[in-house]
């Protein structure tokens, strides 16, 4: 049996729906699946348009070479950021052989029923999609796969959830389908690779989207995942890598035995990871710094203690000051994530998060406007707050088609939602609105405002004489460039 995997592109580095970069990072997630068919004799391609960007026509023509097609809406460095905008997906989606074509990704978990009616897929995989996939490769009946939701005799079936899975149970990645050399993070280098020693993540924040890494923390041994790293340095001469895991120094212990065994294989490559500021210290940061490490991400999001407490973040400035300060001492790269637009925030907040990110001075700043995901508390708390404002029950009928732009040719291709007022059986569908995945309303009403005070923050953080200064006496002229343009496009995305 022939399988493809598809990593859908999303048209531009940095889409319009609040912002959100679409990197081309290796889908990791797919390599697992991959690697568990691989396992079992079956025939594996992967088709990323991120990476290798395709026109739909070509795509939709490739897929019919297999017997059975996989697509993600969420490639794992998505599963907690998904993207909002889903028109170029379900474009793509409507292109290809129904018959063959299961969707994964956070979306469809979340909302089965939407996503299946929108893509008329086989099935939708709701959740980790490894063992779910392996079991559909398998020809087991639909009706006995936990973790899926399909139409039997037109009417939608919902499989009881399938069990979170163990990190020590997934085969070493499929890395060889994929071209290293067309992966890289700007932050960081080129020749990419992807990895994760854990999922899942214990803290209470209102905004994250865990659907699919869950609240229980899962880590792989880290021999396997030292094993891992091993081969794609290696055997595919990665020369970066990003771990993945939503908190990648939670368990000190366990990032200890991975640092001293890459620093006694002797492991030369540069990477990267997210983690809270208050579960680092300096003799930690050290022994990463010497197993690799160059940047790590931390997501502060806020300057005012007053939110820091709304958005159950569970910690403080002094502790974030501390483990960005600790960072900087370790001679490790930071780059520190803010956002605006939380319920009850002022601008008296905004300025507090604008100041503490200049006292801060990481050596990256990223400013977000905050997204409302479905799952999670705080878009429980905004739909409730907007009830009187939004469609319930919303169906769509996604019809894709090509309108004359203002030049007169048909290149460009618009993606508009017929709409139809239905009762709701379910559940509140309103969030899919006017942007895809949210609350439209909420979203439109502060979007200018937002965006004013990201540009704020930008130019006030980044324009800064020292730390012009500090650029380019210090930074390497190529990479200032890459972050000069990284800087322009993400700019050039809030409008």
């Amino acid at each position: 049996m022939k399988v493809l995997f598809i990593n859908p592109g999303w048209n531009s580095l940095v889409s319009t729906k609040v912002s959100r970069f679409n990197r081309p990072w290796p889908p990791l997630d797919l390599l697992n699946c991959a690697a568990l068919l691989e396992k079992e004799g079956f025939e594996v391609q992967l088709l990323d348009a991120r990476a290798s960007p395709l026109h739909i026509t070509e795509i939709a023509h490739e897929t019919t070479k297999f017997d059975k097609c996989f697509i993600t809406s969420s490639p794992i460095d998505r599963w907690q950021c998904p993207n909002i905008d889903l028109y170029p997906f379900l474009e793509l989606v409507s292109r290809l052989p129904k018959k063959a074509l299961y969707v994964m990704g956070v979306h469809g978990t979340v909302y089965p029923n939407e996503m299946l009616e929108q893509t008329k897929a086989m099935a939708i995989i709701r959740g980790e999609p490894e063992f779910t996939v392996l079991d559909i490769a398998r020809g087991n009946s639909l009706k006995d796969i936990p973790g899926i939701s399909f139409k039997e005799n037109g009417l939608i079936v919902h499989n009881t959830d399938r069990a979170f899975l163990s990190l020590n149970d997934l085969p070493v990645p499929s890395f060889h389908l994929l071209d290293i050399r067309k992966y890289r993070y700007e932050l960081l280098g080129n020749r990419m690779l992807l990895f994760e020693g854990s999922r899942g993540c214990p803290y209470p924040c209102v905004f994250c989207q865990k659907t699919l890494h869950g609240t229980q923390f899962r880590t792989k041994s880290p021999e396997k995942l030292a094993d891992e790293i091993v081969y794609g340095v290696e055997k595919f001469q990665a020369r970066s890598a990003y771990f993945i895991d939503l908190e990648f120094t939670l368990r000190r212990d366990f990032v200890v035995e991975l640092c001293n065994r890459l620093i006694g294989k002797k492991v030369s490559f540069r990477w990267t990871c997210q983690t809270r500021a208050d579960t680092v210290d300096f003799n930690l940061l050290k022994l990463m710094k010497q197993a690799g490490c160059k940047l790590i991400h931390f997501g502060v999001e806020t300057g005012s203690e007053r939110i820091m407490k709304i958005i159950g973040k569970n910690i403080s400035l002094s502790q974030i000051t501390e483990g960005v300060l600790s960072s900087k001492k370790a001679g490790i790269d930071q780059a520190c994530f803010f956002m605006f637009g939380f319920p009850t925030e002022t601008d008296k907040d905004r300025l507090e998060t604008i100041a503490f990110a200049k006292t801060l001075n990481p050596t990256y700043a990223s400013f977000h406007k905050v997204t409302p995901y479905p799952g999670t508390p705080l878009f429980n708390q905004i739909i409730s707050g907007h009830k009187n404002h939004l469609f319930h029950g919303l169906h769509q009928t996604f019809t894709p088609h090509n309108s004359l732009n203002q030049t007169g040719n048909t290149s460009k291709t618009y993606f508009p939602f017929t709409t139809q007022h239905t009762p709701s059986t379910e559940k509140d569908t309103s969030n899919w609105g006017n942007n895809g995945f949210l609350p439209g309303l909420w979203f439109e009403d502060k979007k200018d405002h937002l965006n004013q005070t990201i540009r704020k923050a930008l130019s006030g953080f980044y324009m800064r004489w020292q730390y012009l200064y500090d650029n380019m006496l210090f930074c390497n002229p190529f990479s200032f460039i890459r972050k000069l343009r990284l800087f322009y496009n993400y700019w050039k995305s809030l409008k």
